[in-house]
């Protein structure tokens, strides 16, 4: 969704949206079906109850519309499209159906119907296994590779939370499965940083030194050695985990840091802090 932008697409950006979340605009035909369904044959307490939710969404959710006024008040580019998890849409199409194969009485009736939306549920989506079976290598379901570089950091690290860089998919992941491992950059961060360059005036940003890591590591913008170093330390990152084929990797050498361990595809590079950091979780003990 990073790609999307509604100050670029405008009135199209709504059906980008749907496309890139639902594969295509099916699910919310079904949703107006489901509300066409209710305003006729639903009860008073069912239309009620979904009519009047069903309106504000229309009016401010799926309305193409909607996103262009509201860029011009919030930055709407990154979350829009989380509006499609909104509980009365995924509530209602199943309900509908439902409703709908409680019509016939006879069961002959009830067996055609029931066919028709199997059908239609089948023809309005994507397929399950579409791309493909892949049987999942570890229960945790995560690259294998992803858990040795785990693995390694915390066998080389002194402390029980280490802090460390990581290149978007494997920070993205990271953070599901190993919330012992600190990130440096969080996922908004990331997501300006894939679209985006940074001025001087950011990496010169003394409150934010991790603009001049993303710089470097991943806009692959010029950073002095001394600022990027002082960036590592100031956000207390003690390890950059890098692709193999990343090209800042001799710039990592150049700055000092030293190898410890590597994968198949990955090179885990460590950085000596001056002074330890040691995280602490918080002791909610008392609240309870």
């Amino acid at each position: 969704m990073t790609a999307l932008n509604v100050t670029e697409q405008g009135l199209h950006y709504l059906m980008l949206c749907l496309e890139l979340y639902m594969g295509s605009t099916a699910f919310l035909l079904l949703y107006l079906f489901a509300l066409a369904f209710l305003c006729v044959k639903g009860s008073r307490k069912e239309r009620r109850i979904f009519l009047p939710v069903s309106i504000f969404l229309l009016l401010m959710v799926y309305n193409p519309v909607a996103p262009v006024l509201l860029m011009r008040f919030f930055d709407v580019n990154s979350e829009y499209y989380r509006f499609f998890w909104i509980t009365p849409v995924v509530i209602l199409v199943p309900y509908a159906a439902v409703r709908v194969f409680g019509l016939p009485k006879e069961a002959g009736k009830k067996a055609v119907v029931l066919a028709m939306l199997v059908l239609l549920f089948i023809l309005s989506g994507n397929f399950l296994y579409e791309g493909g079976y892949k049987r999942a290598e570890n229960v945790y379901k995560m690259p294998p590779e992803l858990m040795e570089v785990s693995a390694l950091i915390h066998a080389d690290a002194d402390e029980e939370y280490p802090k460390a860089f990581l290149e978007y998919e494997y920070n993205m992941q990271m953070r599901q499965y190993d919330p012992k491992i600190l990130l440096t950059i969080d996922r908004e961060e990331y997501l300006y940083a894939t679209s985006m360059n940074y001025t001087e005036e950011m990496i010169h940003d003394s409150e934010h030194p991790q603009y001049r890591i993303l710089a470097a590591l991943i806009k692959y913008q010029g950073v002095e050695t001394d600022e990027f170093l002082s960036a590592l330390e100031q956000t207390h990152t003690e390890y950059v985990v890098l692709s193999k084929a990343n090209p800042m990797i001799a710039f990592l050498k150049e700055a000092g840091l030293h190898e410890v361990a590597q994968t198949a595809e990955r090179s885990i590079y460590k950085y000596d802090l001056k002074e330890p950091y040691v995280f602490e979780l918080v002791d909610y003990t008392p609240v309870y």
